[in-house]
């Protein structure tokens, strides 16, 4: 049985038998339609996969794991960890249903235990993540942030692809009006983020216009330094 053959697992986050950065290793952002991702992938050995996606704070996360292997299993991270995760798949199951305790970028982390890993076998698995929509249908919920409750005053343009421009919308949607686009190194004012159909938008204001405002992809906003005004 799964939980038998690994509740060692239970002593630590993750098990690999090597370290962390002598294994495969590859990172997916996860794309979501409507809340929803469907994610087939394939992993052998010691290979595994973080697949990345946003949550805000108070919103709901159901991840459910449906492989043929027994030693298939993934593990869940919160912003900003690396290794030590809050939902182990070997001890707890192949299923979570929780709510976000923060806003950020959480990893679903996708591996083989190392009595099938070191045999080089191979997984064949279906990941499905859905994020709730709680906070994304109250701007001024738990992961509204602005300059007088914990975000930054000014956000910094960062990662833009090469010869492209992040593009500034009239609502926090993709389809939405094209407002403007900025290029990387521009520096906005936050006037607040959310969560929305698994993905962070935050309303910004260009810091030399005003009269110029609307929402941004917050994926590829970064702090920006003291100092700015």
């Amino acid at each position: 049985m799964r939980v038998i053959l690994l509740l060692i697992a239970a002593l630590t986050a993750f098990t690999p038998t090597r370290a962390l950065a002598d294994r495969e290793h590859r990172t997916e952002r996860v794309t979501f339609h409507h809340g929803h991702a469907v994610i087939k992938g394939r992993i052998k050995g010691y290979e595994f996969v973080d697949y990345v996606f946003p949550a805000g704070a108070g919103e709901s996360i159901e991840v459910t794991l449906k492989t043929g292997e027994f030693s298939n299993y993934f593990n869940l991270l919160a912003p900003g960890e690396t290794e030590t995760a809050f939902f182990i798949g070997s001890t707890s199951g192949d299923s979570y249903e929780g709510v976000a305790p923060t806003s950020g970028d959480y990893k679903a982390r996708v591996y083989l235990m190392r009595n099938d890993a070191r045999r080089g076998k191979v997984a064949n698995y279906v990941l499905t993540i859905a994020l709730g929509q709680k906070s994304a249908t109250n701007e001024k919920g738990s992961d509204f942030a602005d300059g007088m409750t914990g975000g930054p005053d000014f956000w910094q343009v960062s990662s833009v692809p090469a010869r492209d421009a992040l593009n500034m919308r009239a609502e926090p949607s993709p389809h939405a009006q094209l407002v403007a686009r900025l290029p990387n190194g521009a520096v906005v004012k936050n006037l607040g983020c959310k969560n929305t159909r698994g993905q962070r938008w935050c309303r910004v204001e260009h810091s030399g216009r005003s009269s110029l405002h609307g929402w941004v992809n917050g994926r590829y906003l970064r702090e920006a330094g003291a100092g700015r005004r």
